[in-house]
């Protein structure tokens, strides 16, 4: 499994936006310059956060986005699943039955029962956890 340039950049992107202590809405243009990410690539990510509720905007010359959820009550599953990264391992795990021995496999619930603690653990991790963890504010 890999998360995709698209999940990496959206969590970049929310974090950026949750180390913004004036809690102000945040240009697209400032969040690409301070991450060194593409400007038209985030604009994409952000209209599939906004459509899920993680981020709202205002337009106008001090518009912006805003996280609009607490970030204790946004986990990185939630980033990931909004911008449609999704956590698949393998083909049988993706619900779409790509894989005709599925049903015969023995290794199919192996995977499954993989990709599912995978899922919890992403579920767990909160932006506000991440903050706390791993992010030196010093």
């Amino acid at each position: 499994m890999r998360i995709t340039t698209k999940g990496r950049y959206a969590i970049r992107a929310i974090m950026n936006m949750a180390l913004n202590e004036e809690n102000k809405p945040i240009s697209i243009k400032s969040i690409s310059n301070s991450e060194e990410l593409s400007p038209i690539f985030l604009e994409q990510i952000f209209t599939k956060l906004k459509k899920a509720g993680i981020t709202e905007s205002v337009r106008g010359a001090s518009g912006g986005f805003w996280i609009s959820r607490e970030l204790n009550e946004i986990s990185v599953l939630d980033v990931l699943e909004a911008v449609e990264e999704g956590v698949i391992l393998a083909p049988c795990t993706s619900g779409d039955a790509t894989c005709g021995r599925s049903a015969d496999c023995a290794i199919s619930a192996f995977w499954s029962d993989t990709e599912e603690l995978i899922r919890e653990q992403l579920r767990s991790q909160t932006i506000q956890t991440i903050l706390d963890n791993y992010i030196d504010k010093e």
